[in-house]
């Protein structure tokens, strides 16, 4: 599929990238990168790890919202943008609203929750909800990427009710006002991607660049936060199908794509999806390698996958087996956690640890300190809910 943009691009091996960042001292490589939210254990791991689930305030929206992008700005989570049905569900004949709503939550009420205080915000005190509409992003938008990266969140592509966007915006929210920056555009409209940072890197991958594109896209871009003006590279592309609503992941070192749906044109112009169960690894030093099937197909997991005790965790999921059913009668999501060690001698096969009782699809995660924040997302086709969870280990590996 032929690309936009071409002259702000430069498709680049793995070898010539290195290469090419070598030379530039004030360019960021992936060996230079610290590992992040991954903290130290033996090589010997050989359980999985557990984690326990905490209830926050919830957005203070009665549906809630699917395709959301979220993330850090200094002291606040911030929540942008999103769809729902707010009027009737799909099957009554409902509209599939876009938002351009900003809420923002005091980092203070995780962090107590996480450590089992009891949070002192004068808006819970007085039984409300300590959630502040921080105000309105610049077009209403959802289904792209985000991360934190320098007190911003960085919202990439998305769409919304006619169009997928290819804009890149960094927001900022300092002393209750909300600011935004315009960073190099995507070399394409995309949704429906996948994507995280590593280190100063940004990765990109997959998506459609209309609703009804297919299949999907197959590349995968970089963006050097540190130079950002230097543009959009080409990496080659993964192996695997081309893929939508696949799951991000990294050890800090790389980056991982899980599972999501193939497309191929449908009759009557829609994309037929195929569910996917593999999962593959980009590294500068070996490129891409296939990683261990996961046991079952899953799609759109909330993403990016978290790194807890050196695995990696895989939280439900759509594993398609209810694709042709009616959604009135959706039974919700898989609640299966897997995990992947990230030691080599155990990265075999995915394990199975704590049910993901929440079972929400189609919504990002937050690291934050050692927890990880995942808010609202789908519950069964067509509903959202507005319910704002925090994931935190419980236990470390044990050795033999």
């Amino acid at each position: 599929m032929p690309h936009a943009h071409t002259h702000r691009c430069k498709p680049l091996t793995p070898l010539i990238l290195l290469l090419t960042l070598a030379t530039n001292h004030s360019a960021t490589t992936l060996a230079q990168m610290p590992t992040v939210n991954t903290p130290e254990t033996p090589d010997n791991t050989t359980t999985p790890p557990a984690f326990s689930l905490k209830e926050l305030p919830p957005l203070p929206d009665a549906e809630g919202f699917a395709g959301s992008f979220a993330g850090i700005s200094e002291t606040h989570l911030l929540v942008i943008g999103g769809a729902n049905f707010p009027d009737k569900k799909p099957w009554d004949g409902g509209t599939k609203v876009w938002s351009d709503r900003v809420y923002a939550l005091p980092l203070s009420i995780p962090r107590s929750i996480r450590h089992g205080h009891t949070p002192t915000h004068p808006a819970l005190l007085m039984n409300r909800t300590p959630w502040k509409l921080a105000g309105r992003w610049t077009t209403p938008c959802g289904y792209g990427v985000s991360v934190t990266h320098h007190n911003e969140v960085l919202c990439v592509g998305g769409s919304n009710a006619t169009q997928h966007h290819n804009s890149v915006i960094a927001v900022r929210y300092h002393n209750s006002t909300l600011t935004f920056r315009q960073l190099p555009d995507l070399p394409n409209p995309l949704a429906n991607h996948h994507g995280t940072r590593v280190g100063n890197l940004l990765f990109i991958s997959g998506g459609q660049t209309t609703p009804n594109s297919a299949p999907a896209e197959s590349a995968t871009w970089t963006l050097d936060l540190t130079q950002p003006e230097q543009g959009w590279n080409r990496l080659p592309d993964c192996p695997g199908p081309p893929r939508i609503l696949a799951t991000a992941a990294t050890n800090g070192n790389d980056f991982r794509i899980i599972g999501g749906a193939s497309l191929k044109p449908g009759p009557d112009g829609k994309p037929i999806r195929t569910w996917l169960n593999d999962a593959w690894r980009w590294s500068p030093d070996n490129g891409w390698q296939q990683l261990p099937d996961l046991p079952a197909p899953r799609v759109a997991t909330p993403s990016p996958a978290p790194n807890l005790l050196q695995s990696i965790i895989l939280l439900g999921g759509d594993d398609g087996s209810q694709a042709n059913s009616d959604p009135r009668s959706h039974r919700g999501f898989p609640n299966t956690t897997l995990s992947l060690s990230l030691n080599p001698p155990h990265h075999t096969a995915w394990d199975t640890t704590t049910p993901f009782t929440p079972a929400v699809v189609t919504t990002p995660t937050v690291a934050v300190d050692d927890f990880w924040i995942i808010p609202s997302g789908e519950i069964r086709p067509g509903i959202r809910s507005p319910k704002v969870w925090l994931l935190h280990p419980t236990t470390t590996h044990t050795q033999p």
